[in-house]
């Protein structure tokens, strides 16, 4: 009995650590669209936090961001820019868009999301473990015509 007890505690304590390990494993590493949305959420969280050192981490070294007007603005810009109204004190951090729509390829991924006037574009490669954003592109919008009759 005593080494039955003691089989099983042995047995125990070489499984628990990898059963910590994968409690541990962040959702943002995960290369599926829950992977992609965490990283989404984040991003947002981050960047009207002014949260440099994630945003240094998620974007890619040649990221580029195109802005509504069609001016290309370089990772620094970006993170620049986040500090900036980050420093204007708090922001509300906007929910989920409903209307994002994700597509996983490998280690590619696509994010479309329309709101606020303009429809925005992601695209993310995964590398080392983690999604890193390359581009973004965001292009207005006009709301839709509500005096025309069909």
């Amino acid at each position: 009995m005593q080494r039955l007890v003691l089989t099983a505690a042995l047995a125990a304590m070489m499984f628990a650590p990898s059963v910590a390990m994968a409690d541990d494993v962040s959702p943002e590493t995960q290369m599926n669209e829950a992977g992609i949305q965490a990283v989404e959420a984040h991003w947002v969280r981050a960047f009207v936090t002014g949260d440099a050192a994630y945003l240094n981490t998620l974007l890619d070294a040649g990221y580029v961001s195109v802005n509504t007007k069609g001016v290309p603005r370089p990772k620094a810009d970006i993170i620049a820019l986040a500090k900036s109204i980050a420093a204007k004190g708090p922001q509300t951090i906007p929910p989920p868009s409903p209307n994002m729509k994700i597509a996983v390829h490998g280690d590619a991924a696509i994010v479309t999301d329309a709101g606020f006037g303009q429809v925005s574009v992601d695209v993310f490669h995964y590398a080392n473990g983690a999604w890193h954003a390359w581009y973004s592109q965001h292009t207005s919008v006009a709301p839709p015509d509500t005096t025309k009759k069909s």
